[in-house]
């Protein structure tokens, strides 16, 4: 499928960007938030490690996966935004993510269009195939880059 290797730079990519990104915030901006209805860059770059483990079991159904403490509890799509005290350091959630991003790589080389196509397990709002679920989900990653992006041009602005 034609679709793979495009999806494998993109992670790549986002990967890259993030991890460059975040070296820019120090100390506990990484919990800045220009205002309430905004998430600070701890909780987008461990949301997006969260849904990264989603997407290994999309493509694995059998893997065992690798968390952080009350990881779920901190990231799942609608829990309210957790005390900063409750996130585990930012090293340890870029590291979740990269490590997971790699895994997601060297996985979709692994999918057949048969499991593309086939019915997922997991229930969402936006479609009910693999392949339809890793999509939305590639595109949901790049969503959240933009508001990394936005969050880190702001605490640029803000510290100067």
């Amino acid at each position: 499928m034609n679709i793979i290797p495009l999806m494998q730079q993109g992670f790549a990519s986002n990967s890259k960007r993030i991890t460059k990104i975040t070296e820019n915030f120090i100390g506990d901006e990484v919990f800045f938030r220009p205002y309430d209805k905004v998430n600070h860059l701890a909780w987008e770059v461990g949301h997006l490690a969260f849904i990264r483990n989603t997407l290994i079991k999309l493509l694995n159904p059998t893997e065992t996966l690798d968390s952080f403490e009350h990881e779920k509890a901190i990231f799942l799509p609608g829990t309210p935004l957790q005390p900063n005290e409750v996130f585990p350091p930012i090293s340890v959630i870029k590291e979740a993510f990269q490590q997971r991003g790699n895994r997601i790589i060297e996985l979709l080389p692994t999918l057949t269009e048969e499991r593309w196509n086939a019915e997922s397990k997991f229930q969402f709002p936006f479609g009910n195939t693999v392949g339809v679920q890793l999509w939305t989900f590639f595109l949901h990653e790049n969503q959240h880059l933009g508001e990394i992006i936005y969050l880190k041009n702001i605490i640029l602005r803000v510290r100067n």
